[in-house]
């Protein structure tokens, strides 16, 4: 028997669980750039302090308890830092559907992950699940059919990076914008699926993308491996902010 769980009748507007959701800035952390698991949460505690708006917990060393323990430790840094600002940041977790399942938290899988329809079926509706996209073959599959399609995309690599070395070729933001406004024009979704970009973002490319149709962008080395993560993260949703104020026409200096 299916354990699958329809969240929207044939026919129905998927739910939009992202509505609300500041996408700006989304932070994926990374235990080996930020001096080892126990950093991790502080990082994610200032990080959230200085703007980022979605935190994932990425970790693929250990067992699924180690894992657990670690993202409730991020998750609850996490909180904190809405308590103190008064936010809203939801936490995923990368790939560990188990354990997303038992702490109550988003999910995000990418291609070589579980398949996304087993993970989405499997989630409680009221989460959402993202799915990292390389190619526009990719999020057609994603978006076909008459089933549910990802709350977020993760579009990447955006640029070549040293942080992920098993990625596709670089899309540039020519090709990240063409997924973006692929994902926003999805009429199961109100408001169409949300897109961030990954790979290669650094403060200098930030206000490049922020002239196309993605949500936001989002980091990993950027922030975890900043001497100060709160500023970095100031930083990026400056230059972003910075480079949506600019007339379409002109590039970022």
């Amino acid at each position: 028997m299916s354990d699958a769980r329809p969240d929207h009748a044939v026919g129905e507007a998927q739910p939009d669980r992202g509505a609300g959701v500041d996408w700006r800035l989304y932070l994926v952390t990374d235990p080996h750039l930020g001096g080892g698991r126990d950093a991790v949460p502080g990082i994610a505690y200032e990080a959230v302090l200085g703007g980022v708006g979605v935190v994932q917990v990425r970790d693929k060393e250990g067992d699924d308890d180690e894992f657990a323990t670690h993202a409730v430790a991020v998750a609850e840094a996490v909180a904190r830092a809405c308590t103190e600002t008064g936010r809203v940041v939801p936490v995923f977790v990368n790939d560990r559907l188990d354990v997303a399942r038992e702490l109550g938290l988003h999910l995000h899988v990418g291609q070589r992950d579980m398949p996304f329809a087993r993970a989405r079926a499997a989630m409680p509706d009221d989460l959402m699940v993202g799915l990292s996209i390389e190619s526009d073959p990719q999020l057609a599959a994603a978006l076909a059919g008459p089933g549910p399609v990802p709350d977020v995309i993760g579009v990447s690599p955006v640029w070549a990076t040293a942080t992920k070395t098993d990625t596709a070729a670089a899309l540039g933001p020519e090709g990240a914008d063409r997924l973006a406004r692929a994902a926003h024009a999805h009429g199961s979704v109100r408001g169409g699926v949300r897109a961030v970009g990954i790979g290669g973002i650094t403060p200098t490319t930030a206000a490049q993308l922020a002239a196309t149709e993605l949500d936001g962008i989002c980091v990993v080395s950027a922030i975890m491996a900043a001497p100060d993560p709160r500023a970095a993260a100031a930083e990026l949703l400056e230059r972003w902010e910075a480079g949506k104020s600019l007339p379409p026409e002109r590039e970022p200096a």
